[in-house]
């Protein structure tokens, strides 16, 4: 069920812009749209417009990394207690 999400909110499907309003702006605010844009910019061979889709994914990975990296530490502190 996750997976079937993730695709309706990327655009891989239908183009966004067909449903456009709110749903449009939800799926730009997370990376899978993005991610979809700078994969469909790559087999277009425009490499100029990579870049710009590909920001937004790699704040989310860093941000999700940092994360993960906090609780880790806080969870392994707790244990060692």
């Amino acid at each position: 069920m996750e997976s079937r999400d993730k695709r309706w909110l990327s655009g891989t499907w239908f183009d966004l812009d067909l449903v456009g309003g709110g749903f449009k702006q939800i799926a730009y605010a997370l990376p899978f749209a993005n991610a979809v844009d700078a994969g469909r910019a790559a087999i277009r061979g425009d490499y100029a417009s990579i870049l710009p889709h590909l920001w937004l994914v790699i704040v989310y990975a860093t941000v999700i990394m940092g994360i993960a990296i906090l609780v880790f530490r806080k969870r392994m502190k707790s244990e060692n207690l």
